[in-house]
C-alpha cells in the first residue's frame, strides 16, 4: 500500500510541478478516533512523513481513499513548501514538556480529514493565532493549508467536469467513505462540527475548540473558492453561526487565503479570534458568576491575554459564588438546516457556480 500511495504522490507533485526527493516515510493505522488521515507535524519537523490512517481505510471506496489522499498531499505539499522559519525542533519539544494543560499528542495531528482533536483538561490563555516561530507554521497549517487542501481535493473530484459546467450543488456530489454525497450535504457536515464547536467554545472558552471550528470554516471557504456566487453562501453560513459584528472580516480572509499571503492571513485569523474570544467571556461572566464578583468597568478591561488573570481575580474574593444552572445552548442546532437545507428555489439557484478549474 505504501508504494502506490508513493506512486500517487509522485504524481500529485508532477501536477503542481514540485520537485522533490521527500517521499511517504511509512503508514500506520492509528489515527485519533474521528480522524480518517493525517500528518503529525512535529514528525514533519524531524524529517519522517508518516501517514497516519484511520483502521477502515482498507474498505474505503478508491474514490473517497484518492480523494482523502489529495487532501493530505496537499497539507505535506505546504508544509514543504512553507516560506517562514522552521521552529526548532527541540524547542518544541521543550514547550511540550511545559504545557502540561495541552494534549499535545492529539493536538499536533491537526491535519485530519473531517477530524477532531482532544480537548485539554483545562483551559489555556493562548491566543492560537499568535507566538512563535512554531505557532505561526501551526495556524499557517490550520487556515491556509486547510483551505488549499479542500480546494484541491474538491478540484480533482470535478477535474471530469468541462470548463464552464454549472456546479450544482444538489446534483454534483463528492465522494464519502461507502457511497457519494452531494455538495450540499458535504457541506452541512463542515457547518454543523463548526456550529457544535462555537457552541462548546461559547461556553468553555478554549482556544483549542476555537481551532476545530476555526478548520470547519477553512474547509468550508475552501470548498467555495470555486463557486461565483460564494458570498451567498458564506452570507447564509454566518448567519446560521450568528456571526455579526465581524462578518466583514470573515469575507476579507476568504478573499486573502486565494493569496497565500502569510502575514494578512494571519492578521485575519487574529482578529476574528480575538474579535470572538472576548465577548463571548464577557457573557460567560454575567451567566456564571454572581454579579457582586465583578462590575461591569472591569469586564471592560478583558482581553483574550487577560481573563485567567481576571477569572483568578474572581475565584479569590470573598463573598461570591457560582451560579449553580447550567449555561444554555447559544444557538438551536436545527438552525443549520436553514445555510444548506430547507431553503427556497431563490437560493438554490444563487447556489450554483461555474467550474473554474
Amino acid at each position: 500500500m505504501l508504494s502506490q500511495i508513493n506512486d500517487l504522490w509522485k504524481k500529485y507533485k508532477k501536477d503542481h510541478d514540485y520537485v522533490s526527493e521527500v517521499e511517504i516515510s511509512g503508514i500506520s493505522f492509528d489515527a485519533a478516533d474521528g480522524v480518517e488521515a493525517s500528518f503529525d507535524l512535529m514528525e514533519m519537523l524531524e524529517g519522517n512523513y508518516v501517514l497516519h490512517l484511520t483502521r477502515r481505510f482498507p474498505v474505503y471506496r478508491s474514490e473517497f481513499v484518492h480523494f482523502l489522499l489529495m487532501h493530505e498531499f496537499t497539507h505535506l505539499y505546504d508544509f514543504l513548501t512553507y516560506p517562514g522559519p522552521r521552529p526548532g525542533i527541540e524547542d518544541l519539544k521543550e514547550r511540550d514538556r511545559r504545557e502540561e494543560n495541552v494534549n499535545t499528542a492529539s493536538d499536533r495531528k491537526i491535519f485530519g480529514v473531517y477530524g477532531e482533536i482532544n480537548l485539554p483538561e483545562k483551559p489555556s490563555g493562548d491566543n492560537p493565532f499568535e507566538g512563535d516561530t512554531g505557532k505561526r507554521l501551526f495556524d499557517y497549517m490550520n487556515t491556509y493549508s486547510e483551505y488549499h487542501a479542500c480546494q484541491t481535493a474538491f478540484k480533482d473530484v470535478m477535474r471530469n467536469l468541462r470548463p464552464g459546467t454549472a456546479i450544482d450543488v444538489d446534483k454534483n456530489q463528492v465522494p464519502a467513505p461507502f457511497r457519494d454525497i452531494s455538495i450540499k450535504r458535504m457541506l452541512s457536515g463542515c457547518l454543523r462540527k463548526a456550529h457544535g464547536a462555537y457552541q462548546e467554545f461559547a461556553v468553555m472558552l478554549l482556544p483549542q475548540i476555537f481551532v476545530i471550528y476555526f478548520r470547519q470554516i477553512m474547509y468550508i471557504f475552501g470548498y467555495l473558492s470555486f463557486f461565483d456566487h460564494a458570498s451567498d453562501i458564506l452570507s447564509q453560513t454566518f448567519d446560521v453561526l450568528k456571526i455579526d459584528s465581524n462578518r466583514e472580516d470573515y469575507f476579507r480572509l476568504f478573499e486573502v487565503l486565494k493569496t497565500r499571503d502569510i502575514d494578512r492571513i494571519l492578521e485575519y485569523s487574529n482578529k476574528i479570534y480575538s474579535d470572538s474570544y472576548v465577548p463571548f467571556v464577557k457573557n460567560f461572566i454575567r451567566r456564571t458568576y454572581d454579579p457582586s464578583l465583578y462590575t461591569e468597568e472591569e469586564l471592560d478591561q478583558i482581553t483574550p491575554d487577560n481573563y485567567h488573570d481576571f477569572a483568578e481575580t474572581m475565584a479569590n474574593r470573598k463573598g461570591g459564588r457560582l451560579w449553580s444552572g447550567r449555561v444554555s445552548p447559544v444557538y438551536g442546532v436545527n438552525d443549520v438546516n436553514k445555510a444548506y437545507g430547507a431553503v427556497d428555489v431563490d437560493t438554490i439557484k444563487k447556489m450554483i457556480g461555474r467550474n473554474k478549474s
